[in-house]
């Protein structure tokens, strides 16, 4: 028997102790998967690579869901919603992000593509009218100074290939607002269960254009070096299956500001795993970047401490 769907519970304000797992181990996956990936598709095409990757992503998930005893059916009434959410979560953000990669330098494309903080709170506001602090507002402005701090020099990148800046931008766009549709729907699916569904049926529309975007597939897996292995292993198991349970465990399950500020130390972290994988070397504008990275996401965590309330005077027996 499958277990039950809780109701969903009040969104807390702010990130709470349990959410700060999933942060963590988006931050430090999906951060160092942008040099793993660059290596991966230096001998698989881009769209080749994630639709070989992305179906046993789902499958990964879905074995999750059997262990944890919930339902992998989807209710009729539900397909169309999971459906959509799939489109612009899953196929919006690969397919869009991967053409603008094959233009724009990969190292910096991510902090393009990590704008997504700003439309989603547009969004929200749009669809959800969340309430707006002046600390969420503080924290995504030192959040979107940081990506700009980081993309400092690559600006001639940007104007030599406009069409590749619009492409991760509608990547941004789409990622956005997938994610603020799952929130205002909220389906009453299993977290894992509906997670490997939108991998999957996001999946589908990657692998039916792959073939028309890389005319030369590898003819065989074989011949791969280790490196490709390890990078298709890790967008498996780790940028896939683990990373994608945390993002939508926190899309769920926090408001759309503070889910999508959680997501900002990804490029940062991107930056310095380029160090250890490629042998960059970050400079001041990394570790200033990294400043106003923490410093943003400090503005929407840290909470001040509520003063106690004064205590009652004793009273005297006597009396």
């Amino acid at each position: 028997m499958s277990r039950p769907i809780p109701p969903s519970a009040p969104a807390p304000a702010q990130l709470t102790a349990a959410a700060l797992l999933p942060v963590a181990v988006l931050t430090l996956v999906w951060g160092c998967n942008w040099p793993v990936l660059k290596l991966g598709v230096s001998e698989i095409a881009p769209l080749t690579f994630r639709a070989l990757t992305l179906p046993f992503a789902a499958l990964g998930m879905f074995a999750v869901a059997a262990l944890s005893g919930d339902a992998l059916r989807i209710p009729p009434a539900l397909r169309g919603k999971v459906a959509l959410l799939a489109l612009f979560n899953i196929t919006g953000w690969n397919a869009l992000v991967l053409f603008g990669l094959q233009q724009l330098p990969a190292g910096r494309s991510v902090i393009v593509a990590y704008t997504m903080p700003v439309w989603s709170v547009l969004f929200s506001l749009a669809l959800l009218h969340e309430p707006l602090s002046k600390r969420k507002i503080a924290g995504l402005a030192l959040g979107m100074a940081g990506m700009a701090t980081l993309l400092g020099e690559e600006i001639r990148h940007v104007e030599r290939a406009p069409t590749a800046v619009l492409l991760i931008l509608g990547a941004a766009v789409s990622w956005a607002f997938g994610t603020v549709l799952l929130r205002k729907w909220k389906p009453p699916i299993a977290q894992n269960t509906l997670s490997g569904w939108m991998m999957l049926l996001g999946w589908t529309p990657l692998v039916i254009m792959a073939p028309f975007f890389d005319p030369h597939p590898p003819s065989s897996l074989a011949h791969l070096s280790w490196t490709t292995w390890f990078a298709i292993f890790y967008n498996i198991f780790l940028a896939g299956t683990l990373a994608h349970w945390a993002w939508f465990t926190l899309a769920r399950t926090l408001p759309v500001a503070v889910s999508s500020l959680s997501s900002l130390p990804v490029p940062v972290v991107g930056v310095f795993a380029g160090m250890l994988f490629l042998g960059e070397r970050p400079g001041a504008t990394e570790f200033i970047a990294l400043g106003l990275v923490i410093a943003s996401l400090f503005a929407v965590l840290w909470q001040p401490k509520a003063p106690e309330p004064p205590k009652a005077a004793p009273v005297d027996p006597s009396e």
